[in-house]
């Protein structure tokens, strides 16, 4: 793994993590996923607002199957749960081409580093969009899913891979 600067501050945060290479790294680690890409945009932005609230991701990359989308929010704000939601329901309507077609061609994965921690107090928490029966078996539908990463709440029982990145 590459040294990178810590996850606190985000000018550093997002030089490092627009490598290329480092941002793969750290997708592969917390999503399983070999992103094949060349650059990482920063403060993206759609041309159209999807909704009333205008997104912007820190950092963004996709390839021709996924979408990745990892922010770093430093103010603990009442809301981050649902503003990052809604970003990344943005970045899964955006794909519509028309009225018609419901199945967006990429796979959204949304990761949002909480510097300032959170009242749950969790290490990593994941809003995951496919649908369950009541016995709680997944029906591999719909692959989209949000982390929340705390780093503040890094413990003896956080996966080892995502150990590393969560010190940085």
């Amino acid at each position: 793994m590459k040294q990178v600067a810590s996850l606190r501050y985000g000018v550093i945060f997002k030089k490092a993590f627009s490598d290329p290479e480092v941002f793969k790294g750290f997708v592969r680690d917390f999503l399983a996923i070999n992103l094949e890409i060349e650059r990482v945009e920063t403060e993206k932005s759609f041309s159209e607002p999807v909704g009333k609230v205008a997104s912007r991701y820190d950092l963004f990359a996709e390839d021709t199957k996924n979408r990745v989308i990892v922010d770093i929010q430093h103010v603990r704000h009442p809301d981050h749960y649902n503003r990052f939601l809604h970003y990344h329901c943005a970045a899964i309507l955006e794909q519509a081409a028309s009225f018609n077609e419901y199945t967006p061609p990429l796979t959204v994965f949304t990761l949002v580093v909480l510097t300032s921690g959170d009242k749950h107090q969790q290490d990593i928490s994941v809003i995951d969009f496919d649908p369950k029966t009541l016995a709680g078996k997944p029906l591999h539908e719909i692959a989209h899913k949000v982390f929340y990463i705390c780093p503040k709440y890094l413990n003896e029982t956080t996966p080892q891979p995502f150990q590393e990145w969560m010190r940085a």
